[in-house]
């Protein structure tokens, strides 16, 4: 849906059809060149450049197909703007944000756009106190209990692979303390890094840095967040 948009020789005829009627008039309209001919031409022009922009500030009212304000749509609903990226691709980001809720489909669709797998989501804690429980029941204590959790992906794209491998390799190198401090070790039954140790290691990784960042704002702050990489 859009706002029509006639020829300048429609609007021309228009903006003349205004004008009073007699010989004078008709000689002025009688000479492409005269001063009212070339003043309704360029009226005309200038109601179609007017409806031009409604048809533009139309398009604008909405991130699905907004262009020249996209940065002022991501600052509002996202607190962040992504001028890096691809305008299809800032659309699609504030699109998942508007998702009312978030779900394993979202996670893995995030993953997927910044070279990433989703393998699991687990919830490690479920805790019961006794005197609280029943047999057959677990009654939860605190909520941090269960908005702790973790997120496992790897890695599809072989050159962040290859580059997460380096930076782990050099820092356990580095690290006179050895793997456990850097939060490397079994974790089902895979190995994995977690970055919440060794956040250093990957700096500068952008697309871990922009899947963790995504992830997280679509989260209650009251989530306890882990994320883990299989290398």
């Amino acid at each position: 849906m859009g706002i029509n948009i006639a020829t300048e020789s429609d609007y021309s005829k228009a903006i003349r059809d205004l004008f009073p009627k007699g010989e004078y008039w008709e000689r002025q309209f009688a000479d492409p060149e005269s001063d009212v001919n070339l003043l309704c031409k360029a009226k005309a022009r200038t109601i179609i450049h007017l409806r031009k922009r409604m048809n533009e500030l139309l398009m604008e009212s909405t991130y699905k197909t907004a262009v020249e304000t996209i940065g002022d749509w991501e600052r509002i609903l996202l607190g962040y703007m992504n001028a890096q990226l691809p305008l299809e691709e800032r659309r699609r980001i504030l699109d998942s944000r508007e998702a009312p809720s978030i779900n394993r489909r979202i996670i893995a669709g995030i993953a997927q756009e910044y070279g990433l797998t989703l393998v699991d989501i687990v919830f490690p804690f479920k805790p019961s106190f006794f005197g609280f429980s029943e047999f057959g029941y677990s009654v939860f204590s605190r909520p941090a209990f269960y908005s702790v959790f973790y997120i496992v992906t790897m890695f599809q794209n072989e050159a962040l692979n290859n580059e997460a491998k380096k930076r782990v390799a050099q820092l356990l190198i580095n690290s006179s303390f050895g793997q456990a401090c850097f939060g490397t070790g079994q974790f089902l039954g895979h190995f994995y890094f977690n970055k919440h140790y060794a956040s250093r290691a990957f700096i500068g990784m952008e697309a871990l840095n922009n899947f963790e960042r995504d992830v997280s704002s679509k989260l209650l702050s009251s989530n306890i967040t882990y994320f883990l990489y299989k290398i």
